[in-house]
Parts: C-alpha cells; sequence; structure tokens
C-alpha cells in the first residue's frame, strides 16, 4: 500500500514539474530585441515582469528579426 502511494506522488510531482516547465518555456524574454542580458536590467521596457509569468503576455515583445 505504501508503495504505491510513493508511486502515485511521484507520478503526481513529475507532472506538475512538466506542466511548471512547459510554462515557462512560453516566457518570450530571451528572444526579445530589448532583452540585455544584464544582471541588474533585463528588460529596459518593463524591468520588473522581465523573465517572470507577467512577460507571458507582453505586449512590448519584440522578436529579434525586426
Amino acid at each position: 500500500m505504501s508503495i504505491l502511494y510513493i508511486l502515485a506522488n511521484t507520478l503526481l510531482s513529475v507532472r506538475r514539474g512538466v506542466g511548471k516547465i512547459q510554462e515557462l518555456h512560453r516566457i518570450p524574454c530571451t528572444q526579445c530585441r530589448y532583452f540585455t542580458g544584464d544582471i541588474h536590467l533585463k528588460c529596459p521596457v518593463n524591468p520588473k515582469a522581465a523573465l517572470t509569468k507577467q512577460a507571458i503576455d507582453c505586449m512590448d515583445f519584440m522578436g529579434e528579426a525586426f
């Protein structure tokens, strides 16, 4: 019974982890023209949102191709 419980918890943790990773991969900052890569100011346009979940739907995102 305890092995089944451990297995279920492990599978649940893996599922949550995969979901979290997929969500974080949607953050577009590193492909944005405004992204500086500087540890002090990653984005001069939206510094508080840079590299966070808030940046997923960033209205100021501009890809490197532009």
